[in-house]
């Protein structure tokens, strides 16, 4: 079709920007009763918990609902009001009857070693589960804690059992086990898995898959397609031997294959 406007020809196309992608929360927070505590509240639970200090940093003029909460170089943003949309939406998705839902989400991923990053959002999570008595949903890993769970975890310092899991699958159609961790995702890694015949304890796959999952969060990078990554000190070794995505969990998750050499 011949252009109503010849002075357009030299001008450049103008492209249509992409749907901005929002990258999922860290954690989810949903209460029944009463309104959110105002960031001082958490801030006071912070220091005497932790020691402090925790800075609270409002990031909208409209009230005290979206706010940064920092502790040295470590923040979490914490949105307390969502919209009606985003919180049915979430409600549909974990069954939940809570009334109010509220979001942490990570920082950007600057720096190599999160393993500090990640602690400090569980921390927050925990100090607003607490003080709202509700429930904390970690997103990564699909585990739920109510206020007594995270009394259990003190947080004082880094545990990779504390936001790392690793599941077990049964895939009869294989006649194998599917084994892979969950929570990696908050490290900004894929997850790594590995396969076993049926009927083989899978206790040493599993120490295996946490080993490895250290190692790749404090190199902060995924390994390659042929790397090989040596754990327990008695000079074994994994090769990372395929990449690819699985749906399983409702959004498409990043996998590395990995197999004992």
């Amino acid at each position: 079709m011949v252009s109503d406007f010849p002075a357009c020809r030299g001008m450049k196309k103008i492209k249509k920007k992409k749907p901005t992608s929002h990258a999922l929360p860290a954690f989810l927070i949903g209460w029944t009763h009463g309104e959110a505590p105002p960031p001082g509240y958490l801030a006071a639970w912070f220091d005497q918990r932790y020691g402090g200090p925790l800075q609270i940093r409002f990031l909208s003029g409209n009230g005290h609902h979206h706010f940064e909460a920092l502790h040295t170089n470590w923040k979490a943003q914490v949105q307390m009001a969502l919209s009606i949309e985003i919180v049915e939406q979430w409600r549909g998705r974990l069954q939940w009857e809570h009334r109010h839902l509220a979001q942490l989400i990570a920082p950007p991923q600057t720096q190599a070693d999160r393993q500090d990053d990640v602690l400090h959002l569980a921390r927050i999570a925990r100090g607003l589960t607490l003080l709202m008595e509700g429930t904390t949903y970690d997103v990564a890993t699909g585990v739920y804690r109510n206020p007594s769970d995270w009394n259990d975890r003190n947080l004082d310092v880094f545990q990779i059992h504390d936001h790392v899991q690793v599941e077990q699958h049964e895939q009869s159609q294989h006649m194998r086990m599917w084994l892979h961790t969950r929570g990696l995702t908050k490290f900004g890694l894929d997850e790594i898995e590995t396969f076993q015949s049926i009927g083989l304890s899978g206790r040493e796959s599993e120490a295996m898959l946490y080993e490895v999952a250290h190692q790749l969060m404090a190199q902060g990078k995924n390994p390659k397609i042929g790397e090989h990554i040596s754990f327990s000190g008695e000079g074994l070794q994994v090769e990372v031997v395929r990449h690819r995505t699985d749906p399983l969990y409702g959004i498409p998750l990043a996998f590395r294959e990995v197999r004992i050499t």
